[in-house]
């Protein structure tokens, strides 16, 4: 599937883990490996705690990890994600993207999925 063709819709038929990998970075743009999985696993925490149970297979940390680097690995490979030397980003057809619904990336502002693809 060719960049232009491709719509941040597809974000949608991702699973509950890799959409909240997706939203994360649609904030941040890019992060180091490191901190973006500790934050995840924190935001993954909370939400098991509020009762979103369908996240990951258990609530242990380190099963947490293991299944947010599986999804990081998805998302490269599905082109949401690009991975160079520790630092994971958006790609850049996601980018572009949210440059020409929003204006601008707004780097660490939250920017709710739902709004982003309203915009059209």
């Amino acid at each position: 599937m060719s960049q232009q063709s491709r719509s941040l819709r597809e974000i949608l038929g991702l699973s509950r883990l890799e959409r909240l990998v997706v939203e994360y970075f649609i904030k941040y743009i890019s992060a180091g490996e490191i901190i973006a999985v500790l934050d995840l696993k924190e935001e993954v925490k909370k939400r098991l705690s509020m009762g979103e149970t369908d996240l990951v297979s258990e609530a242990e940390d380190a099963v947490i990890v293991r299944e947010l680097y599986i999804a990081l690995a998805s998302l490269v490979k599905k082109d949401f994600l690009v991975y160079n030397n520790g630092v994971y980003r958006l790609s850049d057809w996601i980018i572009q993207e949210i440059k020409s619904k929003l204006g601008s990336l707004q780097p660490g502002k939250s920017k709710p999925l739902e709004k982003i693809l309203e915009k059209g």
